[in-house]
């Protein structure tokens, strides 16, 4: 039984995680997340013949910017102030961390074929009452505006911090594709809880879970079954060989029992032991490449894996649906 591979990519640069704190190293981390992360991964993406789908926050594509005293304001009890206090108001030669067209433009242009979805407009909370609905309109808005501008699709959304909102108006607004949070065994109503138990499964080596699209307020859902975690911080107690092996038996079990294995990451997050992440990377394109060469699994994009969705439930073709 033949399973399906889907890497998407969430690029942030500061936008990401500016509101909880704006530090010198998040700064470094942006700006080389820009000059030599997107362009790094996107090498090892087409060497491998690996199609992914890139998740941009669309105010990092700009080619310059003098502000937005347009958008609606938001409120959220970890952040004063307006949303857009900390942007520079600039261009990518200025401020490389804050804006990355150049990299968005390689991946636009890359020589094997790669996605372009968004992650928002501005990295906004869209499943925080202190996000207005006017406001995620407008975050909508001003991604779809990007992508006519470049001629794309620019259908696939990945909200911010995978907390999900307002999805009737990010169908209204044009997109058709949007990641749910991952497929997990167990899941409980408290985030903390919730991230405790991802750690654990990283600790642990368990095996991610496949996973199947599925229709939520008339858009195509794809959840993940893994997210890649950084090195940093207390990250770094969890050993290679347990995210190696992780990676391994998703890829496995998706061969085995159908279904998607849904790996996701950012690649800001590739900046701390970034000879480690990417071996890791090298080691899990060169299996999926391998693979896929023989026939026994499928390369597809989160937008791709959404077109063949509807297709099946236009023919009435039953979608298999994984085990746990």
């Amino acid at each position: 039984m033949s399973g399906t591979f889907v890497l998407s990519l969430d690029a942030e640069l500061a936008w990401g995680s500016f509101d909880k704190g704006l530090s010198p190293e998040l700064v470094r981390a942006a700006e080389w997340e820009n000059r030599e992360g997107i362009p790094r991964l996107l090498d090892l993406l087409c060497r491998h013949r690996i199609s992914a789908t890139w998740a941009f926050v669309g105010h990092a594509t700009l080619d310059h910017c003098s502000g937005h005293a347009e958008m609606e304001p938001v409120s959220y009890d970890w952040y004063s102030g307006d949303w857009f206090q900390y942007d520079p108001a600039s261009d990518e030669s200025r401020h490389p961390e804050w804006y990355a067209r150049s990299s968005f433009l390689k991946v636009l242009r890359a020589p094997y074929p790669q996605e372009i979805a968004f992650h928002s407009f501005s990295h906004v909370d869209f499943a925080n009452p202190g996000t207005p609905g006017r406001r995620a309109a407008q975050e909508f808005a001003a991604c779809r505006k990007i992508a006519r501008e470049f001629g794309i699709r620019g259908d696939v959304f990945i909200h911010p911090r995978n907390r999900v909102g307002f999805l009737n108006e990010l169908r209204e607004a044009g997109f058709r594709t949007f990641r749910p949070p991952d497929r997990t065994r167990y899941r409980s109503r408290h985030a903390g809880l919730n991230k405790m138990g991802n750690a654990l499964a990283d600790l642990l080596g368990t095996t991610p879970l496949p996973v199947v699209p599925y229709l939520d307020h008339e858009l195509v859902a794809i959840p993940g079954s893994m997210m890649l975690r950084p090195m940093d911080g207390w990250r770094r107690l969890i050993p290679a060989r347990s995210r190696r092996s992780r990676m391994r038996k998703g890829l496995e079990r998706c061969m085995r029992d159908g279904g998607i294995f849904h790996l996701w990451l950012h690649p800001i997050q590739l900046y701390c032991q970034q000879k480690a992440m990417f071996g890791l990377l090298e080691e899990c394109f060169a299996q999926v490449s391998l693979l896929s060469e023989r026939g026994d699994l499928t390369v597809a994009t989160m937008g791709e894996t959404a077109e063949k969705y509807l297709a099946s439930l236009q023919q009435g073709t039953n979608v298999i649906c994984a085990s746990a």
